[in-house]
């Protein structure tokens, strides 16, 4: 382990001195990018005899140490105490101004306690590097220990004192913080972190039913504005079926009957595809009602209805709640276009979008369409998890 911390000090380019005291070996040293503090198995951290949150290590200026000692157990609990018993580093600096010390010490604090003084409302706009408003962005009051979130617009208040300490925080953003004035407004601008370069997002399940209003023979061919992926029956320039009234519908090319046609497949859409301005915020117990009540709205019959949930709730129960927006009908054609003969006179389509949050929050609630169906009926549903375009390009 005195390799990993050899190879840390080197990054400062100083030299580390060891004390000659053993560890026990059941604790050993852990250095990790995490800021946690005040944590079992956490050596302590001291700058200038000032206990301080490891993070700080990331925000000082390598030319600015003068030295750094790494002591061990027995060492370190002698000199600071059981808080140090896994060992401590010390780091002692080196033309740094006090003022500017002593804002290190509020922002990487060991441990943060509660101000005094007049508590005011703070209220704060958080936007990403290209001025969109960031929502359900995190706001901790470290000193308070209060949590906060941004709404759609980016939006959020908070009760604060002077001196008190702000994080603000995002999945796949880089965090910051800052520490408390007379200001009574704010904004803030997170970074994105791009983890990766792909943009593509997974058009997963769309099913295509058909119902004719007498057996008929139908081509069908789509263009799907992305990477094609799975088909099934196998999708070889087209679908040729014979589709009964009741939806059954037989496929020439495999002789294999089939109740819908599937495909799926991933797709890079641009970045204001996603910037929704309105939608629903689900809580995870009250997704089966949500979804047979806006389904049946829209247009989707009993079976259909069931086979999207049965489908889809697993996967979206995994969240406590849930942010969903519906393309419907048209909209649909972003992604894919159908094309039908004979033509459809009823096209249902419906295409849900969704991520996962840890909060509610309100939205403006998005008015969908009611599709009475006539004649020949073509319904088609599908849909993605956008968390990953969410995090990363609503830039």
């Amino acid at each position: 382990m005195k390799s990993k911390l050899i190879l840390l000090f080197v990054v400062f380019s100083i030299s580390v001195v060891f004390a000659q005291d053993s560890m026990p070996k059941q604790k050993g040293w852990r250095i990790n990018t995490k800021p946690t503090v005040n944590v079992a198995n956490e050596i302590l951290y001291v700058v200038n005899s000032n206990y301080v949150s490891e993070d700080i290590l990331k925000n000082i200026n390598p030319n600015n140490i003068e030295r750094v000692d790494v002591l061990k157990s027995q060492a370190a609990t002698a000199i600071y105490g059981e808080k140090a018993q896994n060992g401590a580093l010390v780091i002692t600096t080196k033309n740094i101004s006090k003022k500017e010390l002593e804002k290190m010490y509020k922002l990487y604090a060991y441990e943060y306690s509660e101000n005094k003084g007049k508590e005011f409302l703070l209220t704060g706009l958080i936007l990403d590097c290209e001025e969109n408003p960031l929502f359900g962005a995190t706001i901790k009051n470290l000193n308070t220990k209060e949590r906060f979130f941004t709404d759609f617009k980016g939006v959020f208040k908070i009760k604060v004192r002077k001196n008190d300490v702000l994080q603000f925080e995002k999945p796949n953003y880089v965090s910051q913080k800052i520490i408390i004035g007379k200001q009574k407004t704010i904004t803030i601008s997170l970074k994105a972190i791009l983890v990766s370069n792909d943009k593509q997002i997974l058009i997963k399940k769309p099913v295509i039913y058909l119902y004719p209003t007498q057996e008929t023979e139908i081509t069908l061919q789509f263009e799907f504005k992305g990477e094609l992926l799975t088909t099934f029956p196998k999708y070889e320039g087209n679908w040729e079926v014979i589709a009964a009234p009741n939806g059954q519908l037989f496929d020439t090319k495999t002789k294999r009957n089939y109740s819908s046609l599937f495909w799926d497949g991933a797709i890079d859409l641009p970045n204001e595809h996603y910037q929704y301005t309105d939608g629903f915020v689900v809580e995870k117990e009250n997704l089966t009602h949500f979804f047979i009540e806006k389904l049946e709205h829209i247009g989707l019959n009993n079976q259909e209805t069931n086979e999207f949930i049965q489908f889809w709730l697993p996967i979206l129960e995994r969240n406590e709640f849930n942010f969903i927006h519906f393309l419907t009908n048209d909209a649909c054609n972003e992604i894919s276009v159908n094309k039908v003969k004979p033509k459809p006179e009823t096209a249902i389509r419906v295409y849900m979008e969704f991520y996962g949050l840890d909060h509610f929050e309100t939205i403006k609630e998005q008015q969908l369409p009611k599709t009475n169906r006539k004649g020949f009926t073509l319904v088609e549903w599908g849909g993605a998890d956008v968390t990953n375009k969410i995090q990363k390009d609503e830039l």
